[in-house]
């Protein structure tokens, strides 16, 4: 009977020896798989990225966010660098060019990934340093690449002179082979050298002033964008302006200043004559008759020379009982019957002067006295 008990007993213990020998190797099976799952969750990220919403990225993944690229390192994302335009990938601390500028990818003071300007970039893809200048392809106007605070920034500082060696800053001017320019930024950003003025003799003219260059009077005009030296009246006799279609007098010749495109004159129009005690005009051509009750001289108003007149006269003519009877050239002598009046006769003399003729009337007794010099000539009435 104590056998049994002890044998049962001894069968017991066995039993218990046996499952903790089973037990225990699962429960260090259990507790690593525990610690696998919670070190391997301990490594992986949690985010947005490459397109997708949230979830979970593995160990050394790389993650796109924005502008920007990271690695999924324990847990943590670790940035990498910068994406550009054109999603090409930058490393910290690596430059690239876009916009007109050059970029660096790099950490900021506050430990985020940031662009940085470092440089700007010309229309050729050279970079300039802040302060430095250029010119674009055509040199016609000129950059500075300025530090605007945490940035750099590309602004127009000026044109280049027509002589395409000397730089002119924004709103000053440049005087060029008769002209003066201003270096102007138009409402389209264009910038470019526009004429303001007009120079003559060292004189310089804003746009609409007028000045005086030999017989003529110049206008500077703005046409078609540019300044333009325009002809538009002359210089008279004793200096005044006058113009297109005005007249005046030099000597004894009445001028019209005469302004056509491509071409200006002083054109000689008429003769200039005292009548009554006023000037008057009478033109190429004209004639007119200076008269007594007796008798009248026949003037008239003709070229003489290229660019003169003169007052030249005609003729004298007898007038009897109120009307015109003989004609004289002169310098021409004349013996005239008088009509209805028998054996009545009556000398005429068309004699010159100073100032044109005169017709001498006298008794045909005093022929010879009154006509040496003339050269006889039929009496006859005008033509």
């Amino acid at each position: 009977m104590e056998k049994r008990k002890l044998r049962k007993f001894k069968q017991r213990n066995l039993m218990k020896m046996m499952q903790n020998v089973l037990i225990l190797p699962i429960i260090a099976i259990l507790s690593l798989t525990v610690n696998a799952d919670s070190g391997a969750a301990r490594s992986r990220c949690w985010t947005s990225g490459n397109g997708r919403p949230a979830q979970w990225w593995s160990e050394g993944a790389e993650i796109t966010r924005g502008k920007f690229f990271y690695e999924c390192r324990r847990g943590q994302l670790e940035p990498l660098g910068c994406l550009s335009n054109v999603e090409q990938k930058v490393r910290i601390g690596s430059t690239f060019q876009q916009d007109g500028y050059e970029f660096t990818c790099q950490l900021g003071s506050d430990g985020y990934i940031e662009f940085g300007y470092s440089a700007c970039v010309g229309q050729d893809g050279r970079t300039y340093q802040k302060g430095e200048t250029w010119t674009d392809a055509k040199n016609t106007y000129y950059y500075r690449c300025r530090d605007d605070g945490r940035v750099v920034k590309t602004t127009i500082e000026g044109c280049i002179a027509h002589d395409k060696q000397r730089r002119v800053p924004l709103g000053e001017t440049d005087d060029f082979n008769g002209y003066t320019y201003k270096c102007q930024q138009k409402t389209s950003g264009v910038v470019q050298m526009c004429s303001v003025g007009c120079i003559h003799n060292g004189q310089k003219y804003n746009i609409g002033q007028q000045y005086k260059d030999g017989d003529y009077v110049f206008y500077c005009k703005l046409q078609g964008g540019k300044c333009t030296k325009q002809c538009i009246g002359c210089v008279d006799a004793s200096g005044q302006s006058i113009y297109d279609g005005q007249r005046y007098k030099r000597d004894e010749t009445t001028y019209q200043c005469e302004i056509r495109p491509g071409k200006r004159s002083h054109r000689a129009v008429g003769c200039n004559i005292v009548e009554n005690g006023r000037d008057i005009n009478k033109v190429i051509g004209c004639r007119w008759y200076e008269q007594n009750p007796d008798w009248k001289i026949e003037k008239t108003c003709e070229t003489d020379g290229p660019n003169k007149t003169k007052v030249t006269t005609v003729g004298c003519i007898y007038k009897y009982k109120g009307f015109d009877r003989i004609f004289l050239e002169p310098g021409k002598y004349t013996i005239w019957n008088l009509p209805k009046q028998k054996d009545a006769s009556v000398g005429l003399a068309c004699r010159k002067t100073s100032d044109g003729a005169e017709l001498l009337i006298f008794d045909v007794a005093e022929l010879e006295r009154n006509t040496a010099g003339l050269s006889y000539d039929l009496p006859r009435g005008k033509k």
